[in-house]
């Protein structure tokens, strides 16, 4: 029973340390991909962020069979970028606008 018992639980570790492992390499190759798929003239700014995030949805959400979702989250995030460029185009006009006085 105790040999069947060290067995069980070396088996968990094994599985465990393997579960972390992929965890791991995901994250390693996500991480790529977004180096990838973000433009180098973009980096650090309001358009690269989400357009690294929508390519990274776009590539996994498929494997977990989430397109409704991830169609939803990619108009989300094309939302958010449209409107911090155009916050970011705001501030820009109004800092270059002449005073009233």
């Amino acid at each position: 029973m105790s040999a069947s018992l060290d067995e069980l639980g070396a088996r968990k570790a094994l599985l465990v340390s393997r579960l972390r492992l992929e965890r791991m390499q995901v994250a390693l190759a996500a991480g790529e991909l977004r180096d990838a798929v973000r433009p180098a003239g973009l980096i650090g700014s309001a358009v690269a962020k989400p357009a690294a995030a929508v390519a990274v949805l776009e590539s996994i959400a498929p494997l977990f069979g989430l397109q409704r979702l991830s169609r939803w989250i990619r108009v989300g995030l094309i939302g958010i970028a449209l409107f911090r460029v155009a916050r970011n185009w705001r501030k820009g006009t109004r800092q270059g606008a002449p005073s009233a006085e």
